[in-house]
């Protein structure tokens, strides 16, 4: 899920994944197969709930024939602007109280 704030917003890796499977059209069943994770733990990865870790980030390798550096490239940024969208959110709720 997209995470905004007034001056950033924060897409987790998940967008991605999404899009590669209807573009190459791999159906949740299958996907789950090839990841060999629950629905609930794809569910949450696709989400941003879930980090992507490195192991993960192999797994989708092999997945999606998608290089494991660009994966952990995708979550270390969405994990960057997440905290940055959170950062704003706090200093805006801050100043809304004062």
């Amino acid at each position: 899920m997209y995470q905004i704030s007034k001056n950033h917003i924060a897409v987790p890796p998940g967008e991605t994944i999404k899009e590669q499977l209807e573009i190459w059209e791999i159906t949740k069943a299958e996907f789950l197969s090839r990841m060999g994770m629950t629905e609930d733990e794809i569910e949450a990865l696709l989400e941003g709930d879930m980090a992507l870790t490195p192991d993960i980030a192999s797994r989708l390798e092999s997945a999606l024939s998608i290089d494991k550096g660009f994966w952990l490239g995708l979550e270390g940024l969405y994990r960057e602007d997440l905290k940055k969208v959170e950062e704003e959110n706090a200093r805006m709720k801050k100043r809304t109280r004062s």
